[in-house]
């Protein structure tokens, strides 16, 4: 593909939103019912490919089933669509049940500690970093709305914490953590992916901001990780088709919380 062409699509998918994707900074976004963190490095296409991959697997897998009622299989159906438009899993870490030592307690540091399974210390940071960024939002921000309103209902919630970072394939292959690291756009992404589910069984607890929200011995926190890598040969070509199918969504279902620190 010429130069000509690849800049034409970077510009129709810059009209079609107004994100700060963070501009290769470090930055954080909902993205409908994930939480993503880009790390530095990361080129402006590829935090487009993640978020806009990120959405399609979501809303294919709402329109299957209910992700609030049917987690089980709607964590089936979203996880094959994401390998279908070409993320290759690398690592999986199955979903386990979460038995607090100490109630009540927060999804903060217990979606971090899931996370830590397939990550690095820096990737932890940062995603550390994205999570308190999205927590100290107004409640009446839009990612606050929106993370809100998609992650969680009634008493049921079903919500994803990523971070993707773009590293040099050689290193990818070896499992070294990388984040901060520039390679040009030219690099492989790597997405360390958080899946959680949770329910509020016990009766005093509320389920209102989640990470504002104390859970107790009885209610129901699940978590699983993986790491995947994103084939190019495969999404490359859907790149384009998944933006037009998004459409409008992406302006409505994607917001960004901003620099994280």
């Amino acid at each position: 593909m010429g130069e000509s062409e690849q800049e034409r699509r970077l510009a129709a998918l810059d009209a079609m939103t107004d994100w700060d994707l963070g501009g290769g900074e470090a930055a954080a976004v909902v993205d409908c019912g994930s939480l993503v963190a880009l790390a530095p490095g990361v080129s402006d296409q590829h935090r487009k490919d993640v978020l806009l991959s990120f959405l399609l697997a979501q809303l294919v897998a709402n329109k299957k089933y209910n992700r609030h009622t049917d987690p089980v299989r709607w964590y089936e159906f979203y996880g094959e669509t994401l390998e279908r438009v070409g993320w290759v899993v690398k690592e999986h870490e199955g979903f386990s049940r979460h038995r607090p030592r100490k109630v009540p307690y927060r999804a903060g540091p217990l979606v971090l500690r899931t996370l830590g399974r397939v990550s690095d210390g820096n990737t932890v940071n940062l995603a550390g970093a994205a999570v308190r960024a999205l927590a100290e939002l107004d409640p009446g921000d839009r990612a606050a709305e929106l993370f809100e309103d998609q992650a969680h209902f009634e008493r049921a919630g079903n919500f994803q914490l990523a971070v993707a970072e773009e590293v040099a394939e050689q290193v990818a292959e070896q499992g070294e953590g990388t984040v901060g690291a520039d390679v040009g756009g030219a690099g492989l992404v790597v997405l360390r992916l958080g899946r959680f589910r949770c329910r509020a069984v016990d009766e005093a607890t509320e389920l209102g901001r989640l990470f504002h929200t104390d859970f107790r011995a009885a209610d129901e926190f699940i978590g699983g990780a993986q790491v995947l890598h994103l084939n190019e040969d495969v999404y490359g070509p859907l790149r384009d088709g998944i933006a037009e199918k998004l459409g409008a969504r992406v302006e409505v279902l994607i917001a960004p919380v901003g620099g994280v620190r």
